[in-house]
Order: C-alpha cells, then sequence, then structure tokens
C-alpha cells in the first residue's frame, strides 16, 4: 500500500538538532538596491565563499614569562575568497567586478540554510577570470572588509522562493 501525501509529509523528524550544515546551503548576495531599498541578489554560480576572520598577534611578552612568548589579539579583520563559475549576465557578478574596477564598496550578504545571516561592507581587492581551453570558465575573487562584518543573526520571518535570486 503506498503511503499518502499527508503520511510522506508527516514522517519522523530527527530530534537532534546538533547535525552539521552542508556548505552548498551557504550563499552569497550582493545588495544591488539603493541607499534607502535594499535589494539582495544572488552571486551566481557559486562554487566557494568561505568567510575569514582573522586578528593580528601582539607580541606582549616580557622578561618574567618564562622564556616564552606572550601573544594577545590585535585589530581584526574579515574576507571572503569567493570562487565560482563565470556565468555571463549574471547580476551579482556583474556588481562584483564593477565595483572593483570602479573602488565602489560593496554591502554583503552570508544567508545560511536556516534563514539565519551575516552582513557587512567590503572592497573587492582581487577579480580574477580563468577561461582556460579545456575547463569551465570560472571566477575569484577576494572582497576584503571595511569593518567589522555582523554577529549571525536570527532568520527572517519571509523567505525566498526557491527561483528567487533575492532573500527577503
Amino acid at each position: 500500500m503506498a503511503l499518502t501525501a499527508e503520511a510522506l509529509a508527516n514522517l519522523p523528524t530527527n530530534p537532534d538538532t546538533g547535525v552539521a550544515e552542508a556548505g552548498k546551503d551557504t550563499l552569497l548576495y550582493i545588495n544591488t538596491g539603493t541607499d534607502k531599498t535594499a535589494t539582495w541578489t544572488l552571486v551566481g554560480g557559486q562554487r566557494n565563499s568561505p568567510l575569514s576572520e582573522t586578528a593580528s598577534s601582539i607580541d606582549a611578552s616580557h622578561k618574567t614569562s618564562g622564556g616564552w612568548t606572550t601573544t594577545i589579539a590585535g585589530l581584526k579583520s574579515w574576507s571572503i575568497s569567493y570562487t565560482g563559475l563565470l556565468i555571463m549576465n549574471d547580476s551579482g557578478l556583474q556588481a562584483m567586478e564593477y565595483a572593483f574596477r570602479e573602488d565602489k564598496q560593496l554591502n554583503v550578504k552570508i544567508v545560511y540554510k536556516n534563514g539565519s545571516y551575516q552582513t557587512g561592507w567590503a572592497a573587492v581587492t582581487a577579480f580574477s577570470k580563468e577561461v582556460a581551453h579545456d575547463g569551465v570558465a570560472t571566477v575569484s575573487s577576494t572582497l576584503t572588509g571595511i569593518g567589522a562584518i555582523s554577529a549571525v543573526t536570527a532568520a527572517e520571518t519571509q523567505t525566498p522562493a526557491a527561483d528567487d535570486d533575492t532573500t527577503p
């Protein structure tokens, strides 16, 4: 006997919420709106967009540290090392390349599977296209943070449609 659609929809859910997230579900968006209204545009062709947060090291060693160095965290910074496919006429990639060429800062948003996100301002400090004769054309870009990136913010109440290129 086949299960009904209702029975399938009501299959048990694992109560363990400590399951790792798949990286494929974390997406990079760029604000292509105005100063008054944000329009979050998905950067197409994404393969990887790791967020890296670092702090410089400050040597705090002294004569009584037993001959060992002591280090404290100094200035903090963040960056996103984007890599993806070259998708012609992609609005997100177009904005990224424009920002690089025109020294324009971008408002970026990293959205996680559960809808939570982080935002910040970044400068595009590297932008390159690889167009090998025997492979798919790709784009690599470095977005270097300007000031702090936000803490992870809880999901907003609305979620975009599956084919929507903007987040709420």
